[in-house]
């Protein structure tokens, strides 16, 4: 259950890339509790046909398509202003990673990292900002980053790419500002996502939640129902920041022991 107001999105469109899983669909979920009309993409329709099914079935509005963001930015948000009208929110949740030592990360897995996480997000913000929230002189555009904030080993590649998109946030609330936009950076910590559950054992997951101050892996809740508030009149003086969601991880450090030093 949403901790904020059943109308507190009433009115404005969002869209949510990667929305039929994890975090994305949380998010989904909760601006459309919210009021918001609700557009989803990703490249699997099943979850995302699920997603929209839940919104429909719960009194909103929802829009999904299947849809790689690195080749079909315009498509996107030609449905969502061809839908509603506009867009007011726009949360980057797509992404994709691998672990891998870094000395074994060709440069074809960075590119392909980078060119999902920050090259598509980019062009999907710029989409939706020249031809939505800039004329609108209004906006609230979301992206997500990792935590722990400092690296991460085994996934330089990932962790590199979502530090720019920090930056990137930051960079756009101060060129943006003037056009009523806010942008902002969201860092959850291990979010127990499906994504999660399929692919790392019972100890991969124990051993990590004993790296967090507050005892457990986070939920996808936890950091949607954060991204519904900043997106909100609540959030309405946060921008060009970045916001970890992480139950203390950050603040803690990596958690477990160095490498041993090899001769």
């Amino acid at each position: 259950m949403g901790v904020l107001r059943p109308d507190v999105h009433e009115g404005r469109v969002a869209v949510i890339s990667g929305g039929g899983t994890g975090i994305g669909r949380a998010t989904a979920l909760d601006l459309a509790q919210g009021g918001a009309r609700v557009v989803i993409c990703g490249r699997r329709p099943q979850p995302l046909e699920a997603v929209r099914e839940e919104i429909v079935k719960a009194g909103g509005e929802c829009t999904a398509l299947t849809a790689d963001i690195r080749e079909d930015v315009t498509t996107v948000v030609d449905a969502a202003i061809n839908e509603y009208g506009r867009v007011d929110i726009l949360v980057n949740n797509a992404g994709g990673q691998f672990a891998a030592p870094a000395e074994q990360i060709s440069p074809g897995g960075w590119r392909a990292v980078h060119r999902l996480a920050v090259d598509a997000a980019w062009a999907l913000t710029r989409e939706v900002a020249t031809r939505s929230m800039i004329p609108n002189r209004e906006g609230v555009i979301v992206f997500i980053a990792f935590s722990p904030r400092r690296g991460i080993p085994g996934m330089v590649h990932a962790s590199a790419a979502r530090a720019a998109l920090e930056n990137l946030a930051a960079g756009l609330a101060l060129e943006w500002s003037r056009y009523g936009i806010r942008s902002v950076c969201v860092a959850p910590g291990t979010i127990a996502t499906e994504g999660l559950q399929e692919n790392y054992t019972d100890e991969d997951r124990q051993r990590w939640a004993q790296a967090v101050p507050l005892g457990r892996l986070g939920r996808p809740e936890d950091v949607s129902e954060l991204i519904s508030f900043l997106a909100s009149k609540g959030g309405a003086y946060v921008t060009g920041t970045t916001v970890v969601v992480d139950g203390g991880a950050d603040a803690w450090g990596a958690g477990y022991p160095v490498p041993e030093v090899e001769a």
